[in-house]
């Protein structure tokens, strides 16, 4: 799966994106769940409304991270570090969402 980088106004790596063309918010979470150490403390779920813009919290060596989807209907998903910027675990989360394929997720 192909990932691009976010970086804020100074150029600080803040998270990444993804296509969510063939991945859903559930395949999100269980990528997330294949991260050792990666703490899942708000899941996507079916009811909630699709305005729900960050879908999925979770921690990563004291760091937190969201699951957002921009404006509640983008192309894509964002992943991004509450306040960790260039924190190692947002290279972690990222090359997690790099190794995994499509048909690996649905």
């Amino acid at each position: 799966m192909r990932t691009r980088e976010l970086r804020n106004d100074d150029g600080r790596l803040t998270g990444f994106k993804i296509s969510n063309l063939l991945i859903t918010r559930r395949g999100v979470e269980r990528v997330l769940k294949r991260i050792h150490g990666v703490v899942i403390t708000k899941s996507p779920r079916m009811w909630r409304p699709r305005d729900d813009d960050d879908f999925v919290h979770f921690t990563l060596n004291g760091h937190t991270f969201f699951g957002i989807e921009p404006f509640g209907d983008n192309d894509c998903y964002w992943i991004v570090a509450k306040e960790a910027f260039d924190a190692p675990e947002i290279e972690v989360v990222r090359h997690q969402f790099g190794q995994h394929r499509i048909w690996e997720l649905i």
